[in-house]
């Protein structure tokens, strides 16, 4: 082979090293980011915990984020050399990223098994700061891989959140819906959180701190149910939460007894009368008294607790409003049917001798705790 001039040889070695030089460069940082800011995770006294988010966000979350062309970029065999000498940079949000090689087949671990292993040493850990990442891990697999975390994960964690008291983080995750994908749609989650209000206030022994904190995020979640993020927005659908007996029973519950206790028994806002209203207009068409078979229901005693508040809320408020009751008389069939069944079957799981902290002596403890007097 003709060997090549000297000219030509440097002209075609500083046009190796211009090309080279341009490549090498090339930082994906500056282009203007449109895009939403990288969760960053909360340091963890539990080291495990840190590196299993650790491990999600850079093998899961971190390419989620990225743009297409950059993805394309970490993915790619023939890359891997090229990143390492010449490394290359990029902007998610305001935190710059460094783009490194990444071997589908070898380097990334299973996804749901990571989620799964972060959900459970949050919802287990101790420490105030494990549940602070709680937001940001979900926000991560809704927002980045495009896959929430499922109802059962979802219903766990608000079940494991609130007997942690840890409701200030739920009411968090369900206003960044659009982040974090937990919304009030998932009936496991709105069952949770609607009994999780009675719980809060009950377990007090109904004082007025926890009862006037409950009230106050029983109104948050009524309002976030009027969004079309969280509830079918102006049109009422079949079976839409506003009008589920079981809600309402308890966000009148918690009305009555704020008013009954601290408002000398008066309805000074009309909510009392309001949400018995309407609570008796929808306990025409759907009536939830619980029945014997119910008893038998494995996990959470739902149907049962949920009568309790429609109970106790009816009956506090036939005392509140007296002749301003709404249909009084079929508020007066209501309040009968329901104490003399739940009386019936309370008195059934009494007999069972339920162990402190079960489901069936939950039941018990919310009728024996509803105010008579």
């Amino acid at each position: 082979m003709a060997s090549i001039c000297h000219r030509c040889a440097l002209r075609l070695q500083r046009a190796a090293q211009t090309e080279t030089s341009q490549l090498s460069k090339r930082t994906f940082s500056s282009t203007t980011s449109t895009r939403r800011n990288l969760p960053v995770f909360t340091e963890s006294t539990n080291s495990e915990l840190n590196n299993v988010l650790a491990t999600l966000r850079e093998q899961h979350f971190i390419p989620a984020y990225l743009r297409e062309k950059e993805r394309k970029m970490i993915f790619k065999p023939a890359n891997k050399q090229f990143l390492q000498d010449n490394p290359q940079t990029t902007y998610i949000g305001d935190e710059e990223i460094k783009l490194q090689y990444i071997d589908r087949l070898r380097d990334i671990l299973p996804r749901k098994q990571l989620v799964w292993r972060a959900i459970n040493l949050i919802v287990e850990g101790e420490s105030g700061d494990d549940w602070q990442n709680l937001p940001k891990l979900l926000q991560g697999l809704h927002e980045g891989v495009k896959k929430a975390a499922a109802p059962g994960q979802m219903e766990k964690i608000v079940r494991k959140a609130l007997h942690n008291e840890k409701m200030g983080i739920i009411m968090q995750c369900l206003q960044q819906v659009e982040a974090t994908g937990m919304t009030l749609k998932n009936e496991q989650v709105l069952k949770s959180m609607v009994c999780g209000l009675h719980d809060m206030a009950e377990s007090s022994h109904w004082s007025e701190s926890a009862t006037g904190r409950a009230l106050r995020d029983a109104k948050s979640i009524a309002l976030m149910l009027e969004s079309e993020a969280h509830g079918t927005g102006r049109k009422l659908a079949s079976n839409d939460p506003r009008t589920q007996p079981e809600v309402l029973g308890v966000f009148l519950e918690l009305t009555a007894v704020y008013a009954y206790k601290f408002e000398d028994a008066k309805d000074t806002q009309g909510l009392v009368k309001a949400y018995t209203s309407r609570l008796l207009d929808n306990l025409k068409d759907r009536n939830p008294l619980p029945s014997e078979d119910q008893l038998l229901q494995k996990g959470k005693q739902y149907p049962l607790l949920f009568a309790i508040s429609i109970w106790h809320g009816l009956s506090l408020a036939q005392k509140i409003l007296g002749k301003d009751m709404p249909a009084r008389d079929q508020a007066s069939k209501y309040i009968a049917e329901y104490e003399s069944t739940l009386s019936r079957l309370v008195e059934q799981l009494k007999a069972q001798q339920p162990a402190d902290w079960t489901y069936a002596e939950q039941v018990v403890t919310a009728w024996e705790r509803c105010i008579r007097d």
